[in-house]
């Protein structure tokens, strides 16, 4: 029975494609690919040649060598691509990601003197930025990206951070407003091209720990706005004056501990992915605690429950620092632990 071009090309294309897939998992061949397949185009060439001749076998040899050079040719590209990463890295553009909107900032920052510079790093850098007297409130911005991220301790300075970066760059920029005595600490984890575009590059997959020690000054009240996409985060703000906290997570675990000195009425709010969240607080506040979402595990020390998703500490009413806490979850696990 005569087979028919159509078969034949489509048979020879899978039978290229699953040997050439074969070879390069099993190790057949020690053929360096990415030389020898550049050339595909000469199977094009010999299939035109076959064509030409018109000989009886030319259609079946033809449409052999286009089903390999196919294959061939998109292997081709990707190993060039793959080489490419190697070399440069990949880029994200953080923009693509960035709900935020950014004229919101525009205005409150004509309020605001720039007084530190930015910082863009690789590898081992120290950040530092001086308290100036009478700074009475101070926010923390902190885009934390993938990695190991600690919180804990105090310094003579406003902030001092010890980052240690496999890929990406870390910027710290601060703003102080000197009529109202309030600093805004910025720290991110990104970079800009020369379009302003934020970006970071990942140079190595097997290797993507970054690791950031923070430490900060107990003088002013502290807000927090921290994101975490994928790691650890040890936040240890017992020696701070917090009045809030608002914390993102993906695929994180958080450990956060808050002190006596917290604030009156203090506010956690926690958004979390897939994620391990752990709070710590202080017998002697009281706790409200609301939770949303149905998939996630809960452990509460010492709560009882007011009604559907609202927990309450028994020393709540009676309690002369109070903290509400807010939690939004899809598959979590959450623990509140009071010490």
């Amino acid at each position: 029975m005569k087979q028919s071009s159509n078969a034949l090309f489509w048979g020879s294309f899978l039978l290229a494609v699953g040997l050439l897939l074969m070879a390069k998992t099993l190790g057949w061949f020690h053929i360096d690919w990415g030389m020898t397949l550049r050339f595909w185009p000469i199977l094009l060439i010999l299939a035109g040649a076959s064509l030409l001749l018109k000989q009886s076998w030319s259609g079946v040899l033809t449409a052999i060598l286009i089903a390999i050079a196919i294959p061939s040719a998109i292997i081709n590209g990707a190993h060039k691509k793959f080489d490419d990463w190697n070399d440069r890295g990949i880029e994200f553009n953080l923009d693509d990601f960035d709900d935020d909107d950014d004229n919101n900032n525009d205005d409150d920052n004509d309020e605001y003197d720039k007084r530190s510079e930015s910082y863009p790093k690789d590898g081992d850098t120290h950040f530092s930025e001086p308290l100036t007297e009478g700074i009475t409130e101070a926010t923390l911005n902190f885009g934390a990206g993938a990695g190991e991220f600690k919180i804990d301790g105090t310094t003579t300075q406003l902030v001092e951070a010890d980052a240690e970066t496999e890929f990406g760059n870390y910027i710290m920029t601060t703003k102080r407003n000197e009529t109202t005595k309030t600093s805004i600490v910025d720290f991110e984890m990104e970079s800009k091209d020369s379009t302003n575009r934020k970006r970071i590059r990942i140079r190595d997959f097997d290797d993507m720990d970054n690791h950031v020690n923070m430490r900060l000054s107990d003088k002013p009240i502290w807000s927090f706005d921290m994101g975490l996409g994928a790691g650890k985060g040890k936040f240890d703000l017992s020696a701070y004056k917090v009045k809030k906290v608002k914390i993102g997570a993906g695929a994180a675990e958080v450990d956060l501990k808050l002190g006596e000195n917290v604030e009156n009425d203090a506010v956690i709010d926690i958004e979390a992915g897939v994620a391990s969240i752990e709070i710590e607080i202080p017998e002697s506040v009281g706790c409200e605690f609301k939770i949303d979402g149905a998939l996630n595990s809960k452990d509460l020390d010492n709560f009882e429950k007011i009604s559907d998703g609202l927990y309450r500490t028994s020393n709540y009413n009676s309690a002369k620092k109070k903290i509400k806490i807010s939690y939004e979850g899809g598959l979590s696990k959450l623990e509140i632990n009071r010490y």
